[in-house]
């Protein structure tokens, strides 16, 4: 499965020199190199830089950029501005100017778990996401269902539309009204107080002294505990991971519930994959469309599964 867009980040010297020069101020020392880390659906630039004194994860973008990738980074600044730190990297520091935005991070010495996949790799994961299911989410941080709907409400406008609705592996098609009706419980499913990433996925996430880093957290969010385990699984069986109701299994042993006690998510996520896949693609992000796809074949086998007692194979695109 690919894991960004198809196309390179900016690099480091087309950031503004003044966005440049504030984030070697806040490292300290003059600068000695970068190491860009391609991949992400993000226009912004993203790597380590070295100084003469230290090295961080910066992430930067100029204010005259791509807007939506500015946007997301200065949502990130906002979550990790209120985040308990044992949750993901250390800030550094935060940047705001007129040239645009950057967030220096501490930089995690990891790799990125799914090459393959291991019931390792699985449990390290499985044991932050229990860690982030257990800790209560600011007041301030907007909840999960107002920022996910009608992303997770698609089954009506795919009920509309015949290439979709064609797409679908035949024993899901003719589920299409319980699926509506499943529908509306996504709201209350996604309700709740804890912390919810609602962006995990293997590039998102470091392995480091058997311990998983959870990074990225411009879509944090405050919602239902393990609301993230439906919207995770999908890209592990995607890029040759076990199914998604095997995995599951790791992720009880943690604290997950029975995988129906999240069906609504299951579903909603499900329909936001197969809905948004047959879209235009973004300019600026090329292969998100393709990306999407990837794991809305096995969201709708896994749901298939769910709800007929079969599994459906060789399901083709819309």
């Amino acid at each position: 499965m690919t894991s960004g867009a198809d196309r390179l980040r900016p690099e480091w010297a087309s950031l503004p020199p003044a966005l440049r020069s504030a984030v070697i101020g806040a490292i300290g020392g003059r600068f000695v190199s970068d190491s860009p880390a391609h991949g992400g659906f993000s226009a912004s630039y993203a790597g380590v830089v070295v100084t003469t004194v230290g090295r961080a994860f910066v992430k930067a973008c100029g204010v005259d950029w791509h807007t939506d990738s500015l946007q997301f980074l200065r949502e990130e600044i906002r979550a990790v501005s209120m985040l308990p730190p044992h949750l993901g990297p250390s800030v550094l520091t935060t940047i705001e100017t007129d040239a645009g935005a950057a967030l220096v991070l501490e930089a995690i010495d990891g790799r990125h778990p799914g090459a393959p996949w291991t019931s390792g790799d699985l449990d390290a994961v499985a044991a932050s996401m229990a860690r982030l299911s257990g800790t209560p989410a600011p007041e301030q941080m907007e909840r999960a269902e107002d920022r996910m709907i009608p992303g997770f409400t698609r089954w009506a406008q795919i009920a509309e539309d015949p290439l979709l609705l064609s797409g679908l592996p035949s024993p899901l098609r003719a589920q299409v009204p319980v699926l509506m009706e499943v529908e509306k419980g996504v709201r209350d499913a996604l309700h709740g107080d804890a912390v919810v990433h609602d962006d995990l996925r293997a590039d998102n996430i470091l392995i480091c002294e058997g311990e998983a880093r959870l990074l990225d957290w411009p879509h944090a969010r405050r919602g239902a505990p393990w609301v993230d385990l439906p919207c995770f699984l999908p890209s592990v069986e995607a890029s040759g991971g076990p199914r998604c109701e095997d995995a599951w299994r790791i992720f009880e042993v943690h604290g997950a519930p029975a995988q129906h006690a999240l069906l609504p998510v299951i579903s909603g996520f499900a329909s936001f994959l197969w809905f948004n896949q047959a879209q235009p693609e973004v300019p600026q992000l090329p292969g998100l469309r393709a990306f999407q796809r990837q794991q809305a074949l096995p969201a709708l086998r896994w749901l298939t599964s769910l709800l007929t007692g079969t599994t459906a194979e060789g399901i083709p695109l819309a």
